[in-house]
């Protein structure tokens, strides 16, 4: 213990008098423990040097981005906008299309009214060219883009067109003679709604233009501007009276899907080569697809006319050829008509099968001796149809054409509206201009057959007119004495044409000059 310096000696005594006091403390009583306040905590000297904080370094501010710019030569609406940044370009596109915004003073007849942008909900679409713009290479041209409520232009338009519609006035016109006679409208004006809305969107999007917009009035098309049927009905009527024969006229508005008028319509009438519609229908129904020849006899039949061509089908439609088998044809043909209710119109006999029936001894069928309604003609017991008859197969067709009707439900197995399509598309190209077609304006699409013998001549089809789509059936008869000659066909077609030109005009009428 000499070794002992006196530090060594007082850290001793230092250490010891700690453990005293620590065995002390552990001995004393547990009851008399007392827990140190939660408020309290024990403070304990540090010989510890502290550990200096680091000094904070101060974080830069970030430096701005600049805006990107569009790219060179770029035009929105016609107004250069390239080298400008999205701010820049959407300050000169508000200043430069604000006259856009102002009102358009629209005039119409005597009325004018006041159309402001708020009126049909008008804005500039902005964002929407900028967006393009962004995107835009050099030299590109963003066009202008407006947006407007169109329903609400159209409303404001079409009240005021009832503003200053004149309405239409009807007359007939009659030239030399009775019998060629054509309806003529005076007045009949109106707002034609679609130009409108087109010769004002175009203002709505020229900035320097004059903010006034001149609409004309055009005459009126459609249901709105016709005469009112009983004229048309007295009109047939007088025609007819001048015709020393009977007449039979029925007129269909497909578009009303009515009768708008009918004279004599339940006359029996010889359907002569009307009926080749119905041929062709039955060709349709029994025949799942044309061979070439099968093609080439339908259109000779419904283009030329031709009635061998006629019998080739009626043959083909029992799965046969000759006039054996065009007889059957026939027969089935006219049970199948009379089976979906037209049950005047029949063919017992095939064209220009009569010397070959005679030779071959062969019974044939026959309709009665008189069918229909008066007035009468000389129909015959073989081959006949009424104008209503007729005229209603072609509604029929055009009914399945656009995928509905009674030819669809009762063969449907065969028939599609295509192929129904495909029959009036055959009949449009039907060569014979000179009788009903005669009477119509030249690019109007009919769809037609006619047909001619001795004493009657007829054409019945569809004519898709502007003032409206109607099926019209035509035929004329004179009755022939014994050793009268024929009469001549230039009396009979131009009939049948002054016929269709009367309807024509009643749904499209001529405008007084």
């Amino acid at each position: 213990m000499k070794n002992i310096t006196h530090a060594h000696a007082t850290l001793l005594r230092t250490l010891l008098l700690m453990c005293l006091a620590l065995l002390v403390a552990c001995s004393a009583p547990t009851s008399a423990t007392v827990a140190p306040s939660p408020d309290v905590s024990p403070t304990v000297e540090s010989t510890a040097t502290p550990v200096p904080s680091p000094v904070p370094i101060p974080t830069p501010a970030p430096t701005a981005t600049p805006e990107p710019r569009l790219a060179e030569g770029v035009y929105i609406a016609g107004i250069e906008v390239g080298g400008l940044t999205s701010t820049e370009a959407r300050q000169e596109l508000t200043t430069r299309l604000a006259p856009l915004l102002r009102p358009l003073d629209i005039r119409a007849g005597d009325q004018e009214i006041m159309l402001r942008p708020e009126d049909i909900g008008m804005r500039i679409a902005l964002d929407s060219m900028l967006d393009v713009a962004r995107a835009a290479p050099i030299g590109e041209r963003v066009p202008l883009q407006i947006v407007y409520h169109e329903d609400k232009l159209r409303a404001v338009l079409t009240a005021l067109s009832e503003e200053v519609s004149v309405p239409a006035q009807f007359s007939v016109l009659t030239e030399t003679k009775t019998i060629s006679r054509s309806f003529v409208m005076d007045g009949g004006l109106s707002i034609d709604i679609d130009s409108a809305i087109q010769q004002i969107d175009d203002r709505l999007r020229s900035v320097g233009a004059p903010r006034r917009v001149t609409l004309t009035l055009a005459p009126q098309r459609g249901l709105a501007v016709r005469p009112d049927p009983q004229m048309l009905q007295e009109q047939l009527e007088t025609m007819a009276d001048s015709w020393r024969g009977v007449i039979g006229v029925y007129v269909y508005d497909l578009t009303k899907a009515e009768v708008v008028a009918a004279l004599n319509p339940d006359t029996a009438f010889s359907a002569a080569s009307t009926i080749k519609m119905p041929i062709m229908l039955n060709a349709y129904i029994n025949l799942p697809e044309f061979t070439e020849k099968q093609q080439a006899a339908l259109r000779s039949m419904i283009v030329d006319s031709d009635n061998l061509a006629a019998n080739a089908l009626l043959a083909a439609s029992v799965g046969g050829v000759g006039t054996e088998d065009a007889i059957v044809g026939a027969e089935r043909m006219s049970a199948m008509l009379a089976d979906l209710g037209f049950t005047e119109t029949f063919q017992y006999v095939p064209f220009e099968a009569q010397d070959y029936i005679k030779l071959m001894k062969l019974k044939v069928k026959a309709g009665p001796a008189r069918g229909g309604k008066p007035p009468y003609t000389d129909a015959g017991r073989y081959l006949r149809t009424t104008p209503r008859e007729m005229a209603t197969l072609y509604v029929e067709v055009d009914r399945c054409a656009r995928g509905e009707g009674l030819l669809l439900e009762r063969f449907d197995d065969m028939l599609t509206p295509e192929r129904c399509q495909e029959m009036l598309d055959n009949l449009a190209n039907n060569d014979d201009n000179r009788r009903m077609v005669a009477g119509i304006p030249e690019g109007v699409r009919v769809e037609h057959k006619s047909g001619w013998i001795a004493d009657m001549q007829a054409d019945v089809g569809i004519v898709r007119s502007p003032g409206g789509d109607y099926v019209i059936a035509i035929y004329v008869y004179r009755p022939l004495a014994s050793g009268d000659a024929p009469v001549p066909d230039q009396i009979m077609m131009s009939t049948i044409a002054a016929f269709s030109r009367l309807v024509y005009t009643y749904f499209n009428p001529l405008t007084a000059s």
